[in-house]
């Protein structure tokens, strides 16, 4: 398998005050990161979720105030829950295993 080492970035996770800094992929110097997002996930070196929570509720507010702004306020409640339901609720449900347990 062949990787484009201007799409790769390094994530060191530790512990240690001397991390391993093995940062070459083909004789290419790649780029260290804090936080990095793959499929989906935002990812940081501290492995806390606190940035993907906060990426996530910002998009569902927003679809959310689309929705608010766009449908008449006099729709029906179904119409409005149907929206909500489709647009919003995948959104929030995405990876939500990530989700802190209340």
């Amino acid at each position: 398998m062949a990787f484009n080492p201007s799409k790769c970035k390094v994530l060191t996770i530790t512990r240690s005050h001397s991390p391993v800094s093995f940062n070459y992929l083909d004789g290419n110097v790649l780029e260290r990161v804090c936080e990095f997002r793959d499929l989906g996930v935002v990812f940081n070196k501290n492995l806390s979720f606190t940035p993907h929570i906060e990426c996530i509720v910002l998009k569902a507010n927003s679809v959310s105030g689309t929705i608010k702004r766009t449908v008449c306020y006099r729709a029906l409640q179904y119409v409005k829950l149907g929206f909500f339901t489709s647009l919003v609720r995948p959104i929030l449900e995405n990876c939500s295993q990530v989700w802190p347990p209340s």
